[in-house]
């Protein structure tokens, strides 16, 4: 959302600004000059990495303007669904989650937290995590190495697509210079012409440097940011999930591991020992 807000701000303080200076308008639309920056822009892009990843950059455009969905509620809900599966165990040992494991889409339990179940990246980890403890495959040790190298396996990633989009970034004011002297070098054509036919053609050249350098620092630069921060936000869930379930794997009572969980959260989304204590007696009730 905040991306939004980000564009819209930037797009009135500058248009606007042109407007109140009586700019006028028409003089911006040159078809040409963006043609000539968003295909070279684009074409950057399809350039810089396979295919693949160029896929996955068109994909997480619209992740840009709808956030990760990770906030406070994400985690009170984390919170629930851990200590939940972690009182199961306890009481009913490890076959007692085993058919939430097999099939996590359709577990009631997870689907009492949907905020998390609908977290791709969030159930795959735990569920992952789960089924090795389950299965007594691993120890707490390996386990803790295990998740720590798949989450960073998914930030390293992750981080692939706004360092693309910020090469594009870094890329466009020179774009725009291009444009530009493509502009001048049809300026020079009609030298021999009026003034205002080469004040027109002088503008249309200029347009290209201001597209170039509005992209850049108005609107990729911001969306390669908003990603980052994106991608952050799903790292602190993930290592949420890990201190929790590496905790209980090594022995800790539920609410020991909730607690090695609750503290690996950001300050802004962590329930405080009030609400744990409510997330308790509804997992409880539940």
């Amino acid at each position: 959302m905040n991306i939004i807000i980000s564009m819209i701000i930037v797009t009135v303080s500058v248009f606007g600004g042109f407007m109140m200076a009586k700019g006028p308008m028409h003089v911006l639309v040159q078809p040409a000059e963006y043609l000539v920056i968003g295909g070279a822009v684009f074409g950057a892009l399809v350039g810089y990495a396979p295919m693949s990843v160029f896929k996955k950059i068109i994909a997480a455009i619209p992740t840009v303007f709808k956030g990760s969905g990770i906030d406070k509620n994400t985690y009170t809900e984390l919170m629930g669904l851990l200590l939940t599966i972690f009182n199961v165990i306890r009481k009913e040992g490890v076959l007692g989650i085993e058919k939430d494991l097999s099939d996590p889409h359709n577990s009631e339990r997870f689907n009492r937290f949907p905020a998390v179940a609908h977290n791709h990246h969030a159930m795959e980890l735990l569920v992952g995590s789960l089924r090795l403890f389950v299965d007594g495959v691993v120890n707490a040790f390996d386990l803790d190495k295990l998740m720590e190298t798949e989450i960073e396996t998914h930030h390293k990633e992750a981080a692939v697509i706004p360092s693309l989009i910020n090469k594009a970034a870094d890329a466009l004011p020179g774009l725009g210079i291009v444009a530009a002297v493509l502009g001048v070098i049809i300026t020079m054509q009609h030298i021999d012409g009026p003034p205002s036919e080469i004040g027109h053609h002088v503008a249309a050249a200029l347009v290209g440097t201001f597209l170039g350098i509005l992209l850049s620092y108005g609107y990729f630069q911001p969306m390669a940011s908003s990603l980052e921060m994106i991608n952050h936000e799903t790292h602190v869930l993930l290592n949420a999930i890990r201190a929790g379930v590496v905790s209980f794997a090594g022995g800790a009572p539920p609410a020991v591991a909730m607690e090695f969980a609750r503290k690996s959260i950001e300050s802004n989304c962590r329930p405080t020992a009030e609400e744990m204590e409510e997330i308790n007696q509804l997992v409880r009730k539940g």
